[in-house]
């Protein structure tokens, strides 16, 4: 009984009679001038390695860059709601952070000069952010 392999065996061997054939007639030429092909593929990987890097690291930049942004719309939605005023612990609410990161956004946020911060009679931190103006103020604000 005869079974189908899918192909003819006797040309696999001749590929790897031909492939040997050729890697031995060219092995001295290898010997000889490897380093005309060492060299360039040295380079070659070397530039394709920081390539790579380089690019990894400006998507993660970008990504932690479109997550503050993010972050920071949620904190300005947060208090145009609450007439300018949030607590950390309403931007943990609103958004995936956790409360250390919340108050570490909320007190960047003060010491650029965007927000004051003041403290609850029951010692919560409140960040007043200073743009966010209701619109009375908006009409009362001085002509310049």
């Amino acid at each position: 009984m005869q079974t189908k392999t899918g192909g003819s065996s006797w040309l696999g061997c001749l590929a790897l009679l031909v492939g040997l054939v050729l890697i031995f007639s060219l092995l001295p030429l290898l010997v000889r001038f490897g380093w005309v092909i060492l060299i360039p593929a040295a380079a070659g990987g070397t530039y394709w390695f920081w390539h790579n890097k380089n690019k990894a690291r400006q998507q993660q930049r970008q990504a932690e860059l479109d997550i503050r942004e993010t972050a920071e719309k949620i904190v300005l939605q947060i208090a145009a709601r609450n007439e300018g005023l949030i607590t950390p612990m309403e931007l943990v609410l609103a958004s995936d952070m956790n409360l250390e990161e919340a108050g570490e956004l909320l007190e960047q946020l003060r010491k650029k000069g965007y927000a004051k911060l003041r403290v609850a009679e029951n010692g919560s931190y409140v960040y007043e952010l200073n743009g966010l103006l209701t619109p009375q103020q908006k009409r009362e604000a001085e002509k310049l």
